[in-house]
């Protein structure tokens, strides 16, 4: 194909891409110039016209369109040949679910940029009639070449697009509930055939349960035989876990635990899974009114649930119309974090680590010990909240609840690491994964540092602001050229963070990050200490109270020489 502007004097057998308007006739676009159109340009003065010239291995749009749209579409669907604009139409032809793999639509149109294919998101609810996707084929002419290609990227696994329709499935409803005083009734099959049948659901077995595993499992395995084709067990509770009651009592059937959520707006906390080709779907009665709820159940009904692999993509698009138009409150806004600009955020955090279980310190937990009428606790935090920090979090673990009661009074973020024991890097990824995105940089303080007070995170934080290193540095504190915690890291290594070995005088630590580390340097190392045992915590009692003593006597001795100042 020849395509562009031709003088009119060789513009014999060119095919117009444009009205043109020639004395008192119009030609129109697709219109083939002859002899005598060459003369009426001539007369009027028309120089060049926009055009184009064909030869055998090009293919009009509407050719092209029909050839790819018999591969595109496929079940309960049909479609409008091109328009004059090159728009070719594709609608359901029956209420149910849109099918197709995102993979393949995205082979489908990154192969020419002629070619476009435009639909509404895969696996969607539709009804008859509804407008699905577009075609659009863009230039006078494609080439046969690219048409074969196109079709070939898209051949392997029938059409491209298709609706699965709502089946008459035979479905089992088991209602369970928790033991009270009151008496439970099942849904007679009038009431579960009004709230099923707008799905096509044929209801074959329903029954009441008492909510745990063992009942659940005996009443799946009465569906089952039954030859139920979809099993509801509806709860009192929305399932949290594998092993919570409804997944354990669908595992004790033999069925294989497919997803425990799903990613549709508001989000579903389920249980979803299958034996051979029976689904099994556990949920919580008050989610029943829920959009994604409904659109669950019509994937069910037309028997085209995809995959788990395919759930996570589910999430785009997923919101539904009934929130598109949220608009958040004045409440939310109270509650909510603001980030304006991060790439201008100056913002640290302090992460306090406080969950572990004192093991070397028999008898108590080290972080409820009293030192100066608080508990060790409470002077990290009181250090961190008096600093220059932006915000404080304490990771909690081990005695959690006795910490969290000491630390209610002050304004920190609380979080409780339920795994404690696996060791301390996971309190630490845990405070820093929580922390608000504007965070640049968080200093992670062992709660067993009494003595690392305000003024030392202060220096650590005008340290980390003063760099003049070309990326943001780790800050560290040291003492006779050891390095200790705590550690200031910069947000880009949170991935990476680690905390200081207890052994650091002998195995100097992060050398990897050795070339912008920048220390702190203190004078004395009674900062630095920190409690593990019970002679360390006398130690320290003792080595603190040497100091206040010396305070004391430096305050006696100033006010005996103001004395005899004033007498002079």
């Amino acid at each position: 194909m020849k395509f562009g502007e031709f003088p009119v004097y060789s513009a014999l057998g060119v095919e117009l891409t444009h009205d043109v308007k020639c004395q008192e006739k119009s030609l129109k676009k697709g219109h083939i110039l002859t002899p005598t159109d060459i003369g009426l340009l001539k007369s009027a003065g028309i120089k060049t016209v926009v055009g184009a010239i064909f030869d055998s291995e090009d293919i009009h749009p509407q050719t092209a369109a029909d050839i790819l749209l018999k591969a595109i579409a496929g079940d309960f669907l049909r479609y409008t040949l091109p328009d004059e604009n090159g728009y070719s139409e594709i609608f359901a032809d029956t209420d149910g679910v849109l099918v197709f793999e995102p993979s393949r639509m995205n082979r489908f149109n990154a192969h020419c940029q002629n070619i476009s294919l435009i639909s509404l998101p895969a696996y969607l609810p539709v009804f008859k009639g509804q407008f699905i996707a577009n075609l659009r084929l863009y230039g006078p002419a494609i080439q046969a070449d690219l048409i074969n290609e196109a079709i070939t990227k898209i051949s392997g696994n029938g059409a491209l697009l298709k609706i699965a329709p709502y089946a008459f499935c035979k479905i089992a409803f088991i209602k369970t509930f928790v033991f009270d005083n009151f008496e439970h009734k099942p849904l007679s099959k009038a009431e579960l055939e009004r709230r099923f049948g707008i799905y096509g659901f044929d209801v074959i077995y329903h029954n009441l349960c008492e909510y745990n595993s063992l009942e659940i499992e005996k009443h799946v395995r009465n569906a089952i035989d039954c030859k139920a084709e979809v099993i509801l067990v509806e709860c009192p509770f929305p399932p949290l876990h594998q092993d919570d009651v409804v997944a354990k009592g669908f595992k004790e059937a033999a069925a294989d635990i497919d997803s425990i959520s799903w990613p549709l707006d508001s989000g579903l906390s389920v249980v979803i899974a299958h034996k051979n080709n029976i689904k099994l779907l556990g949920y919580a009665a008050h989610d029943t009114d829920l959009p994604a709820f409904d659109r669950l159940i019509r994937f069910l009904a037309t028997k085209s649930l995809p995959s788990c692999d395919v759930f996570p993509s589910l999430a785009v698009n997923g919101i539904s119309l009934s929130r598109l138009g949220k608009r958040i409150t004045s409440e939310q806004i109270k509650k909510s974090v603001n980030i304006t600009s991060l790439s201008n955020s100056t913002k640290i955090a302090v992460v306090i680590l406080a969950a572990g279980s004192s093991g070397r310190m028999v008898g108590s937990n080290k972080l409820l010990e009293p030192l100066n009428g608080l508990a060790m606790v409470e002077h990290s935090v009181r250090s961190a909240l008096a600093s220059k920090a932006d915000y404080i979090t304490v990771v909690t673990g081990y005695d959690a609840k006795f910490i969290e009661k000491r630390l209610e009074k002050y304004d920190v973020k609380i979080v409780r690491n339920p795994d404690f024991i696996s060791g301390v890097l996971g309190s630490i990824r845990l405070g820093l994964a929580v922390l608000p995105p504007d965070v640049i940089a968080a200093i992670v303080l062992p709660a067993d540092m009494p003595a690392f007070d305000a003024g030392y995170i202060d220096r650590m934080i005008d340290t980390f602001n003063n760099a003049t290193t070309k990326r943001p540095p780790v800050v560290m504190p040291s003492y006779n050229g050891v390095r200790h915690n705590p550690v200031l890291w910069p947000k880009d290594l949170f991935k990476a963070v680690k905390i200081i070995p207890e052994d650091s005088h002998w195995s100097p630590a992060l050398i990897e990050h050795s070339d912008y580390i920048k220390e702190v340097v203190l004078k004395d190392d009674l900062a630095l200490t920190d409690i593990n045992t019970k002679g360390d915590l006398e130690k320290y009692k003792a080595r603190t109270e040497a100091v206040l003593d010396a305070e004391k006597d430096l305050l006696a001795l100033e006010n005996d020489f103001s004395v005899l100042g004033e007498k002079s």
